[in-house]
């Protein structure tokens, strides 16, 4: 588990945030009124956005949809041979040096939209 963390680009990581909490931001900026309960509906709502893709992601980095992918690469380019071993072990090492920032940014924003309420309360 603490494994994953090392694979953690602070420059990608920094980016997702500023992305993803730039709606929730404005959006309780812009209000005139109950700031804090529209930061705190916003962000649960990009939470679970990311929680959902961040599922999907979770899919693809354990290899589920690596031979769907092969046949629509293939397919698009039926001129070039591919070998599937050989796209497989390209697909695993790509994996290897991924991080799952979607689902752990949405678990994280599910946390802090869930104290920040809970302090308002």
């Amino acid at each position: 588990m603490i494994e994953q963390f090392r694979k953690i680009n602070p420059r990608v990581l920094i980016t997702h945030v500023i992305i993803t909490l730039g709606y929730p931001t404005v959006r309780a900026i812009t209000a005139e009124r109950d700031r804090l309960l529209l930061f705190t509906d916003a962000t649960t709502i990009i939470a679970m956005v990311l929680l959902i893709g961040g599922i999907i992601y979770a899919l693809a980095l354990r290899g589920d949809f690596d031979i769907s992918s092969f046949v629509m690469r293939k397919g698009m380019k039926p001129n070039e041979t591919m070998n599937y071993e050989k796209y497989k072990k390209d697909q695993t090492k790509k994996r290897e040096a991924a991080f799952n920032y979607p689902l752990f940014l949405g678990i994280l924003y599910l946390i802090i939209a869930a104290v920040i309420a809970y302090g308002v309360l």
